[in-house]
């Protein structure tokens, strides 16, 4: 089988803790101790240094605990610690940081509709981290609900919302739930933005991966091409910031056996990468790699051969011979020297293909096992059953050791 590098796309917004802004002091006022730990904590925290910037922000809310349950400062102040345990690793004290800010909300005399909704979102957000999906769902419906009352069904929170239940859904991959909520956020954007608005592309993509996870094949290509065409009127037919669009779009058709249909995108890719990064850059190289795989697919091994082996001299130039980069397409190339009876050419390729991977990724990686299991099947084609026979017994064991479940805590 070959290995395809493929570029990541984007689907659905991020799930992640939000800051609820507010303004104490005037830039000509001089700033308070609370502002002055707060700032500091946020830019050691952006720095990494977690221990320096939790004794800032305790600092800050000790000082916040002062001035009152009713004193917006105190729900930043537990926000900033909860979204600082989250990044070092302790979702708990996190979790038991943002149950506070609800609960003071709930317990004020006018509750802040607003801020109750960021915090029942935010806390929403950490339980999908904790694969607490029921809780989750729980607390992003509850603040939807509030927004919706509030500020009305199509304000930017209302939809970030909407996109959090999106994202849920789509995070347990039950795409049929979360169809309905894409779809929405996609009419209130065509319903607030002019029709060829760049800000419909996002909606337009997350609805069309949506259907490509389902199946909906000519559902997705109506979406995606609509995206496109909005992107190359606002930038041009050749601006590098074409390329998601239509790497969805070949994607997509590989996924619906389309592959003639892919061809072309992937070409135009090469042209929109070399023009605006120049031929030897390593972003051409995946997207040869694609184009490869695709005339593989289609058994035309002549014309993916000439195309694999420039991915592979592109990476060799850019990164060096021992690059990680290079195990994908150089098992890829191996493979398509083995179908077409180029076994000679075949059997260093593969050698080399394993001893990068497992230099570069552990000798038990899932793709060292890939490689030998191929490798194997080259050696059987030239008659060294013995030396294939002790390939597939070591991709086996990797198998299973990849496979075995966790032992139980004691």
């Amino acid at each position: 089988m070959l290995h395809s590098s493929k570029i990541c796309v984007k689907f659905i917004v991020p799930l992640s803790l939000t800051l609820l802004c507010f303004s104490v002091l005037s830039c000509s006022e001089p700033k308070e101790p609370w502002d002055l730990h707060t700032e500091q904590g946020r830019t050691l925290m952006e720095q990494g240094k977690f221990p320096e910037a939790e004794k800032e922000l305790q600092s800050a809310l000790t000082l916040a605990e002062q001035f009152g349950n009713q004193d917006p400062r105190l729900i930043q102040s537990l926000t900033n610690l909860a979204i600082l345990h989250n990044a070092k690793g302790a979702p708990e004290e996190a979790e038991d940081l943002l149950q506070k800010t609800v609960a003071i909300h709930e317990n004020a005399p006018n509750p802040d509709t607003t801020g109750l909704a960021v915090s029942l979102s935010n806390l929403g957000a950490l339980y999908v981290t904790q694969k607490k999906f029921d809780e989750a769902q729980q607390h992003f419906e509850r603040a939807l609900a509030i927004r919706e009352k509030s500020q009305g069904p199509d304000d930017p929170e209302t939809i970030h919302d909407v996109e959090n239940l999106a994202g849920l859904f789509v995070r347990q991959s039950q795409f049929d739930n979360a169809e309905p909520y894409l779809k929405r956020v996609l009419a209130s954007a065509e319903q607030t933005n002019e029709p060829e608005s760049p800000k419909l592309v996002e909606p337009l993509n997350n609805l069309a991966l949506l259907y490509r996870a389902q199946e909906k094949y000519d559902q997705a290509e109506t979406l995606l091409l609509r995206a496109l065409k909005i992107k190359e009127k606002q930038l041009g037919p050749t601006n590098p910031n074409l390329l998601g669009s239509l790497n969805n779009l070949a994607l997509l058709y590989s996924s619906a056996k389309q592959l003639t249909k892919a061809i072309p995108l992937l070409e135009r890719m090469v042209t929109i990468t070399e023009e605006g990064f120049g031929k030897e850059h390593p972003r051409v190289a995946i997207t040869l790699n694609q184009l490869a795989e695709i005339h593989r697919l289609q058994n035309q091994t002549e014309q993916a051969i000439p195309i694999i082996q420039r991915a592979i001299g592109i990476i060799e130039k850019a990164e060096g011979p021992e690059h990680s980069g290079l195990s994908g397409p150089l098992n890829n190339l191996a493979v398509l020297y083995l179908n077409s009876g180029q076994y000679a050419d075949a059997d260093p390729v593969f050698q080399r293909a394993i001893a990068i991977t497992e230099e570069t990724m552990g000798k038990s990686h899932f793709r060292v096992e890939r490689a030998l299991r191929n490798y194997a099947q080259l050696l059987r084609k030239m008659d060294r059953a013995e030396e294939a026979l002790a390939l597939e017994t070591r991709a086996d064991a990797i198998l299973e050791k990849n496979t075995q479940s966790p032992s139980p805590p004691k």
